[in-house]
């Protein structure tokens, strides 16, 4: 199906869409807004309810490659779809903050096979040739989750109850199913595949042990004995873990891909584009409310724009992917957000909100003509009989990179504050945030150069 002689819009179409909804279902719960009073419990606890379907997810990320394989690619995310709706459902009616932390346990650990799973199987459905415009569908997920899906809870939350947070997955899911079930053509299982028994046993100890380290430092310092106890032993039993999968034969994550060139080059972009990408997400909302004073709905409201300029973006940019290469996308995508970036630099309280805006759309725009062009970039460069062991990969360092982008950040803004002596607190906090968009400009700046060195087109 993959050939481009057989394309078929009407039948392709269909497929990625329901890939798409897939995806949206699971990345629309990472977030849950005023847990902490709706259960009455202090922030540190109400937190596990946003960590535990972290790591659940760090946790069977690694094996959707093999699950795939072994069951078939459609039956594990029918499952998977099934599994994690029944878990929302569970979670809406759940009576205290423990149970709920169980069941969103659950929800990670089916959730987490959905988007490796569903990248691997578009991949074998889209033509090489169509793949730019139609994988832009995919990425439509990517961006409204971390942008609608705050302000959507937050109006859920407000209006009804916490509970509609989760209850709102269970049409989109039985949707999902039905689509899975009309759309999805049958891969089939390998029934001969065999599992990578030594990474099975390392890689539970390595990424969510390491994700972990990662939040705790976040949370509270990385002075405290705990987060850099875990941060030690997940980078440690990371290496154990690398050193495995360099020598098995069938490995669970297919590490030997950063050998090729062009995949590395198109993961870093990747990893440069999410550090920009989650910093913007971080630092745009928190300046919005802490420092302009705007309530949380209306700050989900302004982000709005960015959205739907990202979704534009990426359109554009699959085409110019299709037709002229990664870098006439991603070196235009990269000097818009330096623009962006350069805006928020610059930004004060008496800005006019067409200043605000003219900044947050340039940054969708960059987000989207980089995203999903660098990601099929780095995909398209391994073999596909890879592809499955390969898709799980990059979404499990994206895991590990999204944990310490907003680590990392969060903490140079918060050292960056202190530093203000003698200021007001409001200019205080507002020449942190002034250095920290300037600290994203060198991230884009360093992406907009190796895109440089990028191969027009890449062919495994």
């Amino acid at each position: 199906m993959n050939n481009t002689n057989d394309f078929n819009l009407k039948k392709v179409l269909p497929a990625v869409l329901t890939i798409a909804i897939g995806m949206l279902l699971v990345m629309m719960d990472v977030t849950l807004p005023h847990i902490q009073s709706a259960f009455h419990q202090n922030l540190s606890n109400s937190q596990w309810v946003i960590t535990a379907y972290t790591l659940a997810m760090a946790t069977v990320i690694p094996f959707a490659g093999f699950l795939g394989d072994r069951f078939s690619d459609k039956k594990v995310f029918a499952l998977a779809i099934i599994f994690f709706t029944i878990a929302s459902f569970l979670a809406a009616n759940a009576h205290s903050l423990q149970s709920l932390i169980i069941w969103r346990i659950a929800q990670g650990l089916t959730g987490g096979v959905v988007a490796p799973i569903g990248i691997g199987m578009s991949f074998k459905i889209i033509p090489m040739e169509k793949r730019g415009s139609m994988m832009g569908l995919l990425g439509l997920p990517m961006l409204l989750a971390p942008t609608i899906g705050p302000a959507l809870s937050g109006f859920l939350v407000k209006h009804f109850n916490w509970s509609t947070v989760f209850l709102i997955n269970l049409p989109v899911g039985i949707l999902a199913l039905i689509f899975v079930l009309l759309f999805l053509p049958n891969f089939p299982a390998n029934k001969a595949s065999k599992i990578d028994l030594k990474g099975t046993l390392l890689s539970p100890f390595a990424f969510p042990i390491l994700i972990y380290g990662v939040h705790v430092g976040t949370d509270k310092g990385w002075s405290n004995p705990t987060a850099l106890s875990f941060v030690g032993l997940g980078i440690i039993m990371l290496l154990l873990f690398i050193i495995v999968e360099l020598r098995v034969e069938n490995p669970l994550l297919h590490l030997r891909a950063f050998a090729i060139p062009e995949f590395t080059k198109g993961i870093s972009l990747m990893w440069l584009n999410q550090i920009v990408v989650f910093g913007a997400m971080l630092l745009v909302p928190l300046y919005l409310q802490n420092v302009v004073g705007l309530s949380s709905e209306n700050t989900g409201l302004i982000m709005v724009p960015q959205a739907i300029a990202s979704f534009l973006g990426m359109t554009i940019g699959g085409r110019i992917f299709d037709k002229f290469g990664t870098k006439a996308a991603v070196l235009p995508g990269f000097i818009l957000g330096a623009l962006s970036l350069s805006l928020f630099s610059q930004i004060k309280p008496s800005s006019s909100l067409a200043f605000t805006l003219c900044a947050i759309v340039l940054l969708g725009l960059s987000q989207g003509l980089v995203n999903m062009q660098v990601n099929n970039h780095a995909l398209q460069s391994v073999p596909m009989k890879n592809i499955s062991r390969v898709t799980p990969l990059t979404n499990e360092m994206m895991q590990v990179v999204n944990s310490f982008a907003i680590a990392f950040l969060t903490a140079f803004l918060s050292g960056q504050i202190k530093k203000q002596t003698g200021l007001s607190p409001l200019q205080a906090n507002l020449t942190a945030f002034h250095h920290t968009f300037y600290l994203l400009l060198i991230f884009v700046s360093f992406g907009f150069i190796l895109s440089l060195f990028l191969r027009k087109k890449v062919k495994a």
